[in-house]
């Protein structure tokens, strides 16, 4: 064979690819032939092509099959396999199912690349949700001081103490409280405390976070490949590391307290100090789940959890409040909230309800995922209205674009921070007469139409505690600086990649301090 011909074989291999992986697609499709197919106008498209545009423009996709299919089923096509999009239609039903029917963390272990990236721990333990519903929650008010001070320290450390306006990073500055706010609820003090766990946190966000990293690049490729790509990203081994040292820290102190568990030496205690997700997780877990290194694998993971989901919150939410010229009347309502408190406490951030109404609005805008309540079938199900799902589909719903209906919000274009105040005050909220009603618009509360935190028996067990920390470290944020955009630039945009939102690291903004700082704790 001649010297130029050799480029032959590659584009034949190509090329066939190709083929085999435009009839997959077809087949994937063909597995539902009623439910409309939509990323492409052509059936036989390679699945990686269709992922490539999925993972660029997956949420215009999703957006426009909406329009097109509002009150019925869609679907796409991804390298790892096809998307059913249900109507809103099924939500009570599907919020029902038992995991064991439809599981929502075997749908976020697809998702996150579980077997790859260690989050299929979610999937053999369940200690981690129960013990954020049923212990964190109800004692938030017992933890909102230590909450509240750590966030008062890591302000004064990571932010400016200069009245003249400096440049400084959001996402840099934040992550640092953010990382720092998880360790007070997840750990004992002194490992809160830990300059090493600090260190460990701080770095893994300030490097945007490897493990988001290596779930978009390797979901860009087809799944034969994503183990071997896993292996080529520095991310991934970033994120190994950032395991392996966080286990080698946490397990010993976990080993000590299991043993001293067992043989009655030690039990939690109903106080403050005795109040986080570790000491309650050595409490209660049994069997297999009453391993020090998968307790510990448990924490790394929920700090993880909390300060991603948090840290992408703070940082849109001070960009929107920026934005929107909000801040003044924010500061009068701490600050009248605080005027009629005998005592600052958790009660009194359920009383911001223009702040609760600005953390709706930014993410209504800004959510975390374009798709949410999503669901792989463990068996074959048919749902009340005769669509069927066969064992093995994954499914999700179009949350944001749901959100974004004209039907179901007003001008969903335009950010209106007291769009739910608004709503609270006419359903009655604060005056009694239908307190109920109102209490639906508020930023923890999931609605039929608001599904960021999930619907039913699945829904997000750690939203009460997000609106607390965002709550207290806004009403930090509001009486103790003033922010704005550098000259001449606007609110920055977020990054999307595959359903995902991301802010951008390296963005800046101008601050400074306060002369006469109120914080009320």
């Amino acid at each position: 064979m001649e010297n130029s011909n050799y480029w032959a074989v590659p584009f034949v291999i190509f090329l066939l690819y190709c083929m085999y992986d435009g009839w997959m697609a077809r087949k994937s499709i063909k597995k539902n032939p009623d439910i409309p197919f939509i990323g492409s106008p052509f059936t036989v498209t390679p699945r990686f092509i269709l992922n490539l545009l999925y993972a660029a423009k997956g949420a215009d996709i999703v957006q426009w099959g909406y329009q097109q299919f509002k009150h019925r089923s869609f679907q796409i096509v991804r390298n790892d396999g096809h998307v059913l999009l249900l109507p809103l239609s099924v939500l009570e039903e599907l919020s029902a199912l038992p995991a064991t029917v439809a599981s929502p963390n075997a749908a976020l272990e697809h998702d996150l690349l579980g077997h790859n990236t260690g989050l299929n721990l979610i999937l053999e333990s369940r200690a981690h949700h129960s013990i954020v519903q049923r212990r964190l929650t109800p004692r938030l008010g017992l933890i909102t001081p230590r909450l509240e001070e750590e966030i008062h320290e890591a302000c004064n450390e990571s932010l400016t103490e200069s009245p003249e306006w400096v440049e400084f990073q959001p996402y840099k500055a934040l992550s640092k409280v953010s990382a720092r706010i998880a360790a007070q609820a997840i750990l004992p003090a002194e490992l809160a405390h830990n300059p090493k766990w600090l260190e460990i946190s701080v770095e893994y966000t300030e490097s945007c976070e490897p493990l988001f990293q290596t779930v978009v690049i390797t979901r860009l490729f087809p799944s034969w490949m994503q183990s071997f790509i896993c292996q080529l990203l520095p991310s991934f081994w970033a994120g190994q590391r950032y395991m392996r040292e966080a286990k080698e820290l946490l397990g010993p102190r976990i080993q000590e307290l299991l043993l001293m568990s067992d043989e009655g030496t030690w039990e939690v205690q109903p106080t403050e100090s005795d109040s986080n997700v570790l000491n309650w997780l050595i409490d209660t877990v049994k069997g297999a789940d009453r391993d020090a290194n998968t307790i510990a694998h448990v924490e790394v993971l929920l700090a993880l959890a909390a300060v991603h989901t948090t840290l992408l919150r703070m940082v849109n939410v001070l960009y929107d409040i920026t934005a929107s010229g909000l801040a003044t009347e924010l500061r009068s309502e701490i600050e009248e909230v605080a005027s009629r408190s005998e005592a600052w406490g958790k009660s009194s951030y359920d009383n911001l309800h223009k702040l609760d109404s600005v953390l709706s609005e930014s993410q209504r805008m800004s959510p975390p995922t374009t798709l949410g309540m999503k669901r792989i079938f463990r068996e074959d199900y048919t749902f009340q209205n005769g669509l069927r799902i066969p064992k093995g589909t994954y499914t999700a719903m179009p949350i944001h674009a749901i959100e974004n209906d004209p039907a179901h919000t007003s001008d969903p274009e335009t950010f209106d921070g007291l769009r739910n105040y608004r709503l609270m005050l006419e359903h009655g909220a604060f005056d009694g007469s239908d307190g109920d009603e109102g209490r639906k618009f508020r930023f923890s509360t999931p609605s039929r139409t608001v599904l960021n935190f999930g619907f039913g028996r699945h829904a997000c067990p750690g939203r009460y505690f997000a609106s607390l920390v965002l709550k207290i470290l806004f009403t930090k944020l509001l009486t103790g600086y003033e922010f704005d955009f550098l000259p001449g630039t606007e609110r920055p945009k977020n990054l999307l990649a595959h359903e995902f939102l991301f802010t951008a690291p390296w963005q800046r903004m101008l601050i400074r301090k306060k002369e006469k700082a109120n914080c009320p704790f």
